[in-house]
């Protein structure tokens, strides 16, 4: 038997050698590959592997939860704030005694004093008549209320048609007068006539006025509390009459009813008026009515002139 050796050329050579790459294993002119087929694991044992976990997976219940009436759920539970109401805090108690001390509107009947600015608020206290009772400097208004400060420290609301504008001076000269010098002033008054033309300028003045609106502690033309309209009229000849129902009725000189005039004024309790004669007056009559000339209604008027 012949045998042909063929030659083998130099790169065919080179290619022979063995060499692994990419997984493969070349050995001469054959190529075993070590890669496993496409979509088989390269070990049957990860197989197992996945199918037991697959398994216990699919076994795998969740219990459902239920919550018991009275467990706890852990949420912070908000406590209660108490707050101390504003007439109950030491630094507006010694405020409100502050500005009591320098009273600024007097009640002119027994009045609640309430909590906020409503009739339906908690009532504080009551307040007699005629009691003195500080603001602020500008007084604060709620709808139909005013916010006052007493002496016994308490802050609250009061109907603003029960207030009085308060005078502190004219009270004080009326304080330090003496009764000997109050009377001679009073017989005196009461023996010299009043000038009938300056009577019935005041009286012309106050006419002039009506249909005016009602304004708390106003008393310019166009708006007017009651002694506002009073003290207005008499400046307007030159007489000065406080803006205040109770220093009004401090200052004045008393006259009897039948000896009345024109001009004088007519003073009840936190209220005044002009007379006018023939049982009629002119007056400020509140919120909502302003000024208007009425009959005499006051049950016990007393006469003042000054």
């Amino acid at each position: 038997m012949f045998f042909t050796r063929l030659p083998f050329p130099r790169r065919a050579q080179r290619a022979a050698s063995a060499t692994v790459a990419g997984g493969a294993l070349s050995i001469g002119y054959a190529t075993a590959a070590l890669a496993s087929p496409a979509g088989t694991p390269a070990d049957a044992g990860d197989l197992s592997a996945q199918a037991q976990e697959t398994a216990q997976t699919a076994e795998l219940t969740v219990a459902p939860i239920s919550a018991d009436t009275e467990a706890a759920w852990g949420g912070a539970e908000i406590p209660e704030v108490e707050v101390t109401p504003l007439w109950e805090q030491p630094k507006q108690i010694a405020k409100a005694r502050r500005l009591a001390s320098d009273p600024e509107v007097v009640a002119t009947a027994a009045v609640h004093l309430r909590a906020d600015a409503s009739v339906d608020a908690e009532s504080l206290t009551v307040v007699p008549e005629g009691s003195e009772l500080g603001t602020d400097a500008d007084a604060v208004t709620k709808g139909r209320f005013t916010r006052v400060y007493t002496e016994d420290g308490l802050t609250g609301f009061i109907a603003t048609r029960l207030l009085e504008d308060y005078v502190v001076e004219a009270e004080t000269t009326a304080a330090t007068t003496s009764p000997s010098s109050s009377s001679s002033a009073s017989s005196s008054a009461s023996s010299t006539a009043a000038s009938s033309a300056t009577y019935s300028s005041i009286v012309t003045a106050a006419l002039a006025q009506v249909g005016s609106a009602y304004a708390f502690a106003s008393a310019t033309p166009g708006a007017f509390d009651c002694s506002g309209l009073v003290s207005w009229a008499y400046a307007q000849v030159g007489k000065s009459v406080p803006h205040s129902s109770s220093a009004i009725r401090a200052t004045g000189t008393v006259v009897s009813a039948s000896a009345a005039q024109p001009g004088d004024i007519i003073w009840s309790p936190g209220h005044v008026s002009i007379y006018l004669g023939n049982g009629q007056q002119v007056e400020a009559v509140g919120p909502g009515s302003g000024v208007q000339q009425t009959s005499i209604w006051q049950s016990s008027p007393v006469f003042l002139r000054f």
